[in-house]
């Protein structure tokens, strides 16, 4: 797998912002919880006014992680969420790949979207 980063990109910056609060977050600080949930609604916004669509593929995948990202408000699970997290998000930000994407591609609704990414073109 070849690092692949592409810093000129808004989402790469998004992506990468998260990891890093997520990585606060799960070390210790914990209003880094809080602002992991806000970066990833403010992100569903804006890649939703973006993409003029909050049904279009990028969106899923952003409403996805913020869902996700409220899985963590349950305290009993909520390292391994945030770890799971984590990982995924370091794989969006050093390699472009992304779980989710992997996911949501194979759902019905999405059956006519070639090669997906998190990021837009």
């Amino acid at each position: 797998m070849k690092l692949k980063m592409d810093v000129t990109s808004i989402e790469w910056w998004f992506w990468t912002a998260t990891l890093v609060i997520i990585s606060a977050a799960v070390a210790g600080w914990t209003p880094g919880y809080l602002a992991v949930i806000i970066v990833s609604a403010v992100q569903v916004v804006f890649i939703s006014l973006r993409t003029g669509s909050p049904v279009s593929f990028p969106s899923q995948v952003r409403i996805a992680y913020f869902a996700y990202t409220l899985l963590g408000l349950w305290e009993a699970g909520r390292v391994y969420c945030y770890a799971l997290l984590i990982v995924g998000t370091a794989m969006v930000v050093f390699f472009d790949r992304c779980g989710i994407v992997l996911v949501l591609k194979l759902m019905p609704w999405n059956k006519r979207i070639e090669n997906p990414q998190c990021k837009l073109p």
